[in-house]
């Protein structure tokens, strides 16, 4: 399994959005169609860190990184190495 589908599997099973996970790609824009909020926000980066053995840093915290499943993805990538 990707990344990328790692990440949507912990979305569609953590956070209540009331769209269809199925016309969700990786590059879906998240915050424009708001299937994350700021709430999401906190319990997303504290699963992927769980899920992916990464730290995000506080600075890593912006909308640009959290716009798609594909920046998300390029985010823990970036925090693996």
């Amino acid at each position: 399994m990707s990344t990328e589908e790692q990440i949507k599997d912990l979305m569609a099973s953590n956070l209540h959005w009331s769209g269809s996970w199925a016309e969700v790609d990786v590059d879906y824009p998240l915050l424009e169609k708001q299937v994350v909020d700021s709430l999401d926000m906190i319990t997303l980066i504290s699963l992927l860190e769980d899920e992916f053995d990464v730290e995000i840093d506080d600075r890593d915290v912006v909308p640009s990184n959290f716009a798609s499943i594909g920046r998300i993805a390029a985010l823990v990538e970036s925090r693996r190495s």
